[in-house]
């Protein structure tokens, strides 16, 4: 991975990081705006748009209302709502940064207790190590100049590095917690019911403030009521609750977070409860860790937690509280380890250790493949013992299957990273086989993003390797991959309540794109995926929202099998703009707007439409002009590219989730 030192005076990043939730289509994001605001190019377009939202007033952006949309939970059945903001309210958030940076990480700096806050403003973006390199790629831990880099290689982590952890899972595998359960009896556990969505944005300044001094101080201009009418505006106003899934809410629910636990601190020490002696606390965000070796104490720290989040409106979730005594491993981590022994054991049987014939190998020698005769007698195998680990753990199978398809995952790239690993193509054919065959079991158990991007990146990377190779095996491989994608999306489909889709679907169907025209879904397939057929016979989209028209058009593309369908989803788009008084308040709309006039696959009829029909302009003549414009800048929200190397997006995903 190579570091690339990032320019402070690049203000416009906090748009690559800050303002998107993870789960969206793998294509889209906010690169085409980062670099549109890099070019001074933006006023032709938004200041038009600021004149046509029914919300802006004179001097003002106004209130957007954000695009909402759900994603599967880690319960199967259940959804959460995330949102993207509007593009005008998430450009108001770079002079935010850039003001109160500073004081943001001081505001995130006071519990002993969080494991999870903004430590100091990043220095380095990176250029992902792909498993198939270029050429010119550079070598690991190699400062470079961003200039020396392609545009797109660059990625942006966070505005923010973070300390203690990133990721939860990681509090579990540090030292710090074995000396815990070293040092005390008891572990409980709870968490906060549905905190953003019920976090009062008000609360932010009696965090900071107090509330007797916030609502003396209503309207003066300072960081938290800056931050407080902000973040309304970015929800259509609204006052009970923020947008779940950018990082600016989490940074937002920290600063609140971060003072309940400093007023937590001081009831247990009027208790005569000594921090380090007698408990220790650590909050994951809105995840609470309380350790003691006396019930009394953390009986009294929930009950303190309890009575200080409610005068912040906030409620603690009766359902997901836990009371653990030592050993304070659960069935999960238990069932985890049992998953990494028995993947890591199963992967290291299919190869031998052949001695060292060069001296730019290995010094203990070569791992080479074996003999592979029956693939799906060994990805069998595999399942089963996965499905007794489960058993016997008294686990659901949805709980330990993301550990499946991580560990396999991680074993195909190994494998393609190892050298000489082995030259027979039908050999290493059988691998990807029985590989793929364990994978879409695990992946079909629970479909989710984080799941859905390692699937994705691993059709992607079997693509490129098989690009060169016997047309035979090729087509075994793409064959295979086709068929189980085939079967996840009936499954899902029969599974999902009222025939709703997801984010989940809409990144397989791109990442199929990958295989080529021979491996298309039919049309009656797709429309199966996204439509319901009425009595009379008349197809109807159902739920059909921004990130489905975008992703179904990439799909679709210029294949005269789906020209039918795609005509109907110009026709359906072109309604939206007829029907809707005030489009470009709501962010879908206005993404919509300007990535379907960038669309290469949409007619430029339908695109006169939809300006004309918005009233974004008056005559054709002014809409082409636009039309023209907007496809001048290539990229929007939506990357149309057919030849984008998905691999490198795909690692940019992986290396972008940060929580």
């Amino acid at each position: 991975m190579s570091r690339i030192i990032i320019k402070k005076e690049d203000s416009n990043r906090v748009l690559l990081t800050e303002l998107l939730p993870y789960e969206t289509p793998m294509l889209f994001s906010n690169k085409g705006l980062y670099d549109l605001l890099n070019q001074g190019s933006e006023k032709h377009f938004f200041n038009r748009i600021i004149q046509l939202k029914q919300s802006a007033k004179k001097g003002s952006i106004g209130f957007g209302i954000p695009f909402d949309y759900e994603i599967n939970k880690t319960i199967p059945g259940k959804t959460r709502t995330l949102s993207i903001i509007h593009p005008l309210n998430q450009i108001n958030f770079i002079d935010f940064y850039e003001k109160y940076d500073a004081l943001i990480i001081h505001l995130c700096s006071k519990s002993p207790f969080t494991l999870r806050r903004p430590n100091k403003i990043a220095k380095y973006c990176y250029s992902p190590e792909l498993v198939f390199k270029n050429d010119t790629a550079k070598g690991d831990n190699v400062e470079v100049e961003p200039n020396i880099l392609n545009q797109e290689t660059p990625v942006f982590k966070s505005y923010f590095s973070y300390r203690k952890i990133d990721l939860i899972y990681k509090f579990y595998e540090r030292n710090e917690f074995q000396r815990l359960e070293q040092r005390f009896n008891y572990l409980q556990t709870f968490d906060i019911s549905k905190c953003f969505y019920n976090i009062y944005t008000h609360s932010v300044t009696w965090a900071i403030k107090g509330k007797e001094q916030s609502k003396r101080n209503i309207g003066l201009k300072s960081f938290e009521n800056d931050f407080d009418k902000m973040m309304q505006e970015a929800n259509y106003n609204e006052t009970n609750g923020i947008v779940v899934g950018p990082e600016i809410s989490r940074i937002f629910a920290e600063i609140i977070l971060q003072q309940v636990d400093m007023e937590v601190l001081q009831d247990l020490k009027k208790k005569g409860c000594q921090i380090g002696v007698d408990f220790e606390i650590r909050r994951y965000i809105d995840d609470y860790f309380v350790f003691s070796n006396q019930n009394s104490i953390l009986s009294f720290a929930f009950d303190c937690f309890r009575k200080q989040l409610e005068k912040y409106k906030l409620y603690l979730n009766p359902s997901k509280t836990d009371k653990k005594s030592i050993p304070f491993i659960s069935d999960i981590a238990v069932g985890k380890i049992e998953i990494r022994k028995l993947l890591n054991k199963s992967y290291q049987d299919l190869y031998y250790l052949q001695e060292s014939n060069s001296e730019s190998d290995d010094k203990e020698g070569v791992k080479v493949l074996k003999q592979i005769t029956k693939p799906y007698s060994i990805s069998k195998s595999i399942v089963k013992d996965f499905q007794c680990i489960t058993k016997r753990n008294n686990l659901e199978y949805h709980i330990l299957s993301k550990d499946l398809v991580r560990h396999v995952k991680n074993n195909i790239i190994s494998f393609f990273k190892r050298k000489n690993v082995s030259n027979d193509i039908e050999n290493t054919t059988n691998f990807f086989l029985l590989s793929l065959d364990v994978l879409f079991y695990a992946y079909s158990l629970h479909i989710n993003s984080s799941s859905t991007f390692k699937v994705s990146k691993i059709i992607v990377l079997l693509c490129k390797y098989y690009n060169d190779k016997d047309e035979q095996f090729k087509n075994i491989i793409f064959a295979k991959i086709f068929r189980e994608t085939k079967f996840i999306i009936d499954i899902y489909i029969n599974k999902s309540n009222n025939n709703e889709y997801s984010i989940d679907i809409l990144n397989l169907l791109i990442s199929l794109t990958k295989l080529g025209d021979k491996y298309t879904l039919s049309e009656k397939r797709v429309r199966n995926i996204f439509q319901t057929k009425n009595k009379a016979g008349i197809y109807t989209f159902y739920n059909f929202n921004y990130f489905h028209i975008v992703s179904l058009l990439y799909y679709i593309g210029n294949n005269p099998k789906l020209l039918n369908l795609k005509n109907e989803i110009q026709n359906y788009v072109e309604n939206i703009y007829l029907q809707e008084f005030d489009p470009f308040s709501k962010s879908e709309y206005t993404l919509l707007f300007f990535d379907y006039l960038n669309c290469p696959y949409v007619e430029n009829v339908s695109k006169r439409k939809i300006v004309l029909k918005s009233k974004y302009t008056k005559t054709n003549a002014l809409a082409d002009t636009l039309i023209n414009d907007v496809m001048n800048h290539k990229k929007w929200f939506m990357d149309w590219s057919k030849s984008i190397d998905l691999e490198k997006v795909l690692k940019a995903k992986e290396w972008g989730k940060s929580y």
